[in-house]
């Protein structure tokens, strides 16, 4: 019944009372609830009451001690004490060679093992069982030493001990997972030649490995011909093939081989449920996930908190975060140990909601529950805050990120730099960059997006000229994004040939423009009066085929009637009806005013 601490103070009583002499029996019950104590040190005091009392040990007593020194890790103690009880002639049987390769092997010391089998082969008093050999060949070939594997095998065939399916189990599990494919199935081979059929777990070894590598169809194979062979699948078979199939997608797949898992009433465990569970929410079929949810706790299958954090995550990715919520009091309520992640997701969830009083209210409620935020934690709170403009709110939780010893990331200060660059506070956002290096956080293209387009935003067009050369200079690449916010905002302040210099920069760095470039630079020159230069890169546009906007086609078509060449008008509309762009109430009213310039009262608009 494990109350080892109840039977030494029992012991120990007897032992007091003058009237009573102990045996052997119970002096080795004794050591061995000292061992399962980890006190093994006090097992060898009761030893030597044994030999005091001039009782003789049996080998169930230094059996005991032997284990007891290995289970503690007392490697060199235990073979030292093995040594010795071969040496003084201490009873010993073939269970203690049995036991102590097991535990040997076990604890990752299998050459010592090997050291004790060949000693059973030149002692003779006891030969070596096919146990001693299947447990040291398995140690091999868990550790994926096949060559040892096989010299041990070698030997045991050459010692006329017959391998069993144990045996054959070990050696494919190793091979396969070794990923050496046609060892495992000569072996297989081998031994249905010897008259030996594989079972499940032999099969299981082959499966294991192609469902890790994604050889799906094959392992299918071999659980058909498990079914033809009549050899029954495990819930170890089920749920490796529906983990694999889980993993790469195929949920329909893994939903039949859940059904037909039921329907042999093989009973699912937490691992069959959770990648089912997992597979639905990541598919998006909600329904069905809780459905299996019911069905795990039916049969008695206790949710644990990553089948739960499944389901909070895709409700709130969905924006369902009451439903997640109401999971969390579940969680709860039914002591399931809450994670980071669990908060996290919901924090996420909320802030997207614009709740951020909520979210606050979630980061409360998690240090309550000892759960410690982490910097994903962190960085959707400080991105929900920057999102709605609180920059304010935002800083004061960087800082108290700092302080309890998270280190921010970039995106991090790119929340905050972002924000402080809507609201027209550029010097906060230089300064945030500023903290930002000394932390030796790089900043990366966004963070100087948000800067640069800050800067922009705030006619401040030197200081972002300037933000780009510092960006190229510490290796960071500017995209389309960085230069057209410059091209706009010079553009803007009528610096025409300046932004064709950023345009060709953008061309010398493999830059293409986009529509947004191209607008930015038509509206210039056209504010400017240089009506051919922009008709010129509106063709420069279409043979790129970039369809100009609507508002592009507004302001260049009402410069160019301003300036008197309609034929230059009628270019541009030509242009708009071929990219079947329609004119709008501005163009045609534009266009109206051009015939009526120049006396054409008639001409009927019959697009209009």
């Amino acid at each position: 019944m494990t109350h080892y601490a109840l039977v030494v103070s029992m012991c120990k009583q007897m032992m007091g009372c003058i009237e009573f002499r102990g045996d052997v029996f119970l002096m080795t019950i004794w050591i061995r609830c000292l061992c399962n104590l980890k006190r093994v040190d006090l097992g060898f005091s009761v030893f030597a009451i044994i030999i005091k009392l001039g009782l003789q040990p049996n080998p169930y007593t230094t059996n005991a001690l032997l284990l007891g020194l290995i289970d503690e890790g007392k490697i060199n103690e235990a073979m030292g004490l093995f040594w010795k009880i071969l040496k003084n002639g201490y009873p010993y049987d073939q269970y203690t060679y049995g036991v102590i390769i097991r535990k040997l092997c076990n604890s990752g010391n299998i050459h010592f093992a090997v050291v004790l089998l060949i000693k059973m082969n030149v002692n003779g008093s006891f030969e070596p069982d096919v146990i001693c050999y299947n447990t040291i060949i398995d140690g091999f070939c868990k550790e994926k030493r096949m060559d040892k594997a096989l010299i041990i095998f070698q030997d045991m065939l050459d010692k006329r001990i017959e391998p069993n399916v144990v045996t054959f189990s070990s050696l494919v599990n190793g091979f396969c997972s070794a990923g050496l494919w046609d060892e495992a199935k000569r072996l297989l081979a081998a031994m249905v030649n010897m008259g030996i059929s594989p079972n499940v777990y032999t099969l299981n070894a082959f499966i294991a490995p192609l469902c890790k590598d994604g050889k799906i169809q094959e392992a299918i194979s071999l659980f058909d011909l498990m079914i033809l062979k009549r050899i029954e699948p495990d819930v170890a078979t089920y749920n490796m093939l529906i983990h694999a199939l889980c993993k790469f997608g195929e949920w329909k797949l893994a939903t039949n081989f859940f059904e037909n898992m039921i329907a042999s009433k093989i009973s699912p465990d937490v691992v069959t449920f959770n990648s089912m569970i997992d597979i639905l929410c990541k598919e998006g079929k909600l329904s069905k996930a809780i459905e299996i949810l019911e069905l795990m706790i039916c049969t008695g299958a206790k949710p644990e908190v990553f089948t739960y954090n499944s389901l909070i995550h895709v409700f709130c990715h969905s924006g369902r975060w009451e439903e997640a919520t109401s999971l969390l009091d579940r969680m709860m309520n039914e002591v399931v140990h809450l994670n980071v992640a669990t908060f996290s997701s919901l924090i996420r969830a909320l802030c997207r909601e614009k709740r951020t009083e909520k979210a606050i209210s979630m980061l409360e409620l998690m240090c309550q529950r000892n759960v410690k935020p982490d910097i994903v934690t962190y960085n959707s709170l400080i991105h929900g805050f920057s999102h709605l403009g609180k920059w304010e709110e935002a800083t004061s939780l960087l800082h108290t990120m700092m302080n309890e010893g998270f280190h921010p990331d970039v995106a991090t200060f790119s929340s905050l730099i972002s924000a402080l660059c809507r609201e027209k506070r550029t010097e906060e956002a230089n300064t945030m960059l500023e903290l930002m290096c000394q932390r030796n956080v790089k900043p990366n293209v966004v963070t100087y997006n948000s800067l640069i387009h800050g800067f922009c935003h705030s006619g401040k067009w030197e200081e972002a000229t300037s933000l780009l050369n510092r960006m190229m200079n510490e290796g960071v690449h500017p995209n389309v994004v960085t230069f057209n916010s410059l091209i706009d905002a010079l553009c803007k302040e009528k610096r025409i040939e300046e932004a064709i210099i950023m345009l060709e920069l953008m061309g010398q760095r493999n830059l293409k423009p986009n529509i947004v470039t191209y607008c930015c630079l038509i509206h210039g020159l056209c504010k400017s009066g240089q009506y051919e230069e922009a008709t010129s890169l509106l063709s420069k546009m279409v043979t790129e085929h970039i369809v100009p906007d609507i508002g592009t086609f507004n302001i260049l078509l009402d410069a160019i009637i301003k300036q008197g060449t309609n034929d230059k008008a009628r270019e541009v509309l030509k242009v708009m009806d071929q990219h079947g762009v329609l004119p709008n109430g501005f163009i045609y009213g534009t266009l109206i005013r051009m015939y009526c310039a120049v006396g054409e009262m008639n001409k009927r608009l019959t697009r209009c």
